[in-house]
């Protein structure tokens, strides 16, 4: 990948660098998640004081409050400190992605590698703001001797009011908000239909769940699938297609699948408290509405294809392999429950046949591609 090598002016929100090949040690500012890209319009990686200093300007004027503003007048300042005793320094702002981790730290990596290749740069004295952006110290410790790390924290009066400030400024970034607002918002939903119910145990039951079931999200890296499909969903009813029905439906369906789920649980308590027992049961209730919201989803991407004129074979696999998921859990759990050998053979088999009928669109589209 080809980076700009100079610096002296903006031209069209880009920054542009003379080529510079001293052994010098840098003063590197990393922006993991490119604000300065995406606010700012600027492209990375950008060297030089001036350049630097152009960049924070821009930033500034779009949007003052942000921590990468601070992180990159904190590094001017001890590159200043740094030129005044003589030492040979050069600072450098490296960006990312918005797709904060493989994809962000991957340029990142690029950015790096150009650096150390032009400025022959041995060692670095890290800037950050003290948050995520030091996830990414492995990568410059494997390429740089890292001399200091220093966090720029920008000092706040301890007032009520500007505690409410930092909190409201906190819930207006769409990442913190999504991740703290999303299931609390959920929680109040669920407990506060229990409450009209006049079932509150109901409630607290729900609310461990949704915390399972959220906690399980951000631990597989599920949030850009969930997010992916309201965008979805928005873009089918602004765009008036018939899948926004559709997906419409699969809400519907993991709603009722979790109810029904969760009433089943509630009815089989009062029998037995064994945990396996209760999970087989919620699984045995629940399996067919939560297999019918991803098939509804694969219909609708299917007719999304057709109408887009592209290939549809994948979403019809996955359609295939969802119901065979499906006989698979619901043959299992109803063996638990009932001990009918019979059900669970038939479910397995019928699970192999739709599983093989299932891999041939992809195993037909591999070899399409190959081609």
């Amino acid at each position: 990948m080809q980076y700009p090598s100079t610096i002296k002016y903006p031209l069209r929100n880009r920054i542009i660098f003379f080529n510079q090949t001293l052994n010098v040690k840098i003063v590197l500012v990393i922006d993991r998640d490119n604000d300065l890209g995406v606010k700012a319009g600027i492209r990375s990686p950008i060297i030089g004081r001036q350049s630097n200093l152009i960049s924070a300007i821009k930033l500034a004027e779009v949007d003052p409050e942000d921590s990468d503003l601070n992180t990159i007048f904190g590094a001017i300042k001890i590159y200043d400190e740094l030129r005044r005793d003589g030492e040979d320094v050069e600072i450098v702002t490296v960006c990312g992605d918005q797709k904060v981790g493989v994809v962000s730290d991957s340029k990142i990596a690029e950015q790096l590698d150009y650096i150390k290749e032009k400025l022959n740069a041995e060692c670095a004295i890290v800037v950050t703001d003290g948050s995520e952006d030091e996830f990414v110290l492995p990568l410059i410790s494997s390429r740089f001797k890292i001399d200091c790390v220093r966090r720029i924290i920008v000092k706040q009066s301890k007032t009520i009011e500007s505690t409410y400030y930092i909190l409201k400024k906190m819930f207006e970034d769409p990442k913190i908000a999504k991740s703290t607002l999303t299931p609390l918002g959920i929680i109040l939903i669920v407990y506060s239909i229990s409450l009209f119910l006049k079932s509150p145990e109901i409630g607290v039951g729900s609310i461990v769940l949704v915390l399972g079931i959220y906690f399980l999200i951000k631990a597989y890296g599920l949030e850009e699938s969930v997010e992916e499909y309201f965008s979805t969903l928005k873009k089918s009813l602004i765009e008036g297609r018939f899948s926004f029905i559709v997906y419409i439906m699969a809400l519907i369906f993991v709603v009722i699948g979790m109810v029904q789920g969760i009433y089943a649980v509630w009815i089989e308590s009062f029998v037995t408290s064994e945990f396996v027992t209760l999970a087989t049961v919620f699984i045995n209730s629940s399996v067919w509405w939560i297999v019918g919201c991803g098939a509804f989803i694969s219909i609708g991407k299917i007719f999304d294809s057709i109408v887009e004129r592209k290939d549809f074979r994948k979403f019809i696999s996955i359609f295939l392999l969802l119901i065979s998921t499906g006989l698979i859990l619901w043959g299992f759990s109803e063996y638990f429950i009932s001990r009918e050998i019979t059900i669970l053979f038939k479910s397995l088999i019928g699970a192999v046949i739709l599983g093989i009928v299932g891999l041939i669109p992809l195993k037909y589209e591999a070899g399409t591609h190959r081609e």
